[in-house]
């Protein structure tokens, strides 16, 4: 089975906030192979139960998960000073996600998640934990794709803001309104197919027939405002057995 990795293109960014207008980002650097798996220092109970996508505790947007990044600022910062909201267990670092807005879009992050034998069916929610800064925050859109054509890549035309020629783009919008910490848990029945009609319009993260399964996460970040912006810290990105 071929399991070429090269990423076309990568980025779709298509919002329905107000007037929003799809934007399309940077194309990222073409992985070289599947990411390896971020390991987690949880104990192995905790493990079965989570898959780590990342915690940014290396300091590093690199390494262990390799990230692209697209208009956003995107900075690895100590968490020292963001005490307030939820008691969480967020570490060291955290991402802070901040910038301004053009027609409500601001930019994002994504990074690919296949490997080779692994097995991300089993999992049926996505959780972040989302310092906010308050209503002005901004949203937090996740983006899952998953290959539908069995070839371990998403095609995307760069002539339409990056839309998936052949795969399935599954999103859910978080509305960050709150100051501090909080655990936000996300079911993936809640997530809606955004390209209907590509694809095969059904939720499969499995690798069978030749597909990858779930390929890639990316997280857009949008403001209330039109001219608006957007500030908020993520940590503990994760798919996880709720």
């Amino acid at each position: 089975m071929k399991r070429s990795l090269v990423i076309v293109t990568l980025l779709l960014l298509t919002m329905f906030c107000g007037s929003v207008i799809a934007l399309g980002g940077p194309k990222p650097e073409s992985p070289k192979g599947p990411e390896k798996q971020v390991e987690s220092t949880k104990p192995a109970a905790f493990a079965e139960k989570v898959f780590l996508i990342d915690d940014f505790e290396s300091g590093s947007l690199k390494s262990p998960r390799d990230w692209w990044i697209f208009d956003v600022k995107a900075d690895i910062v100590p968490t020292d000073a963001l005490k307030n909201g939820e008691s969480l267990d967020v570490g060291m670092k955290s991402l802070s996600l901040t910038g301004p807005a053009s027609n409500f879009y601001v930019g994002g992050i994504g990074s690919y998640l296949a490997k080779e034998g692994q097995d991300l069916s089993k999992y049926n929610s996505v959780q972040i934990d989302v310092y906010g800064m308050g209503p002005d925050s901004g949203s937090l859109k996740i983006e899952l794709y998953d290959d539908d054509n069995g070839n371990w890549q998403i095609e995307q035309d760069k002539t339409k803001n990056y839309v998936p020629f052949y795969d399935d783009k599954w999103t859910n919008e978080i509305k960050v309104d709150w100051s501090g910490w909080r655990r936000v848990i996300v079911p993936l029945s809640d997530f809606v197919d955004e390209n209907p009609a590509i694809g095969d319009d059904i939720w499969n993260p499995h690798q069978i027939s030749n597909s990858g399964g779930l390929l890639q996460v990316q997280l857009i970040c949008i403001a209330n405002k039109s001219k608006g912006k957007i500030g908020f810290d993520i940590d503990n990105v994760a798919l996880i057995i709720e």
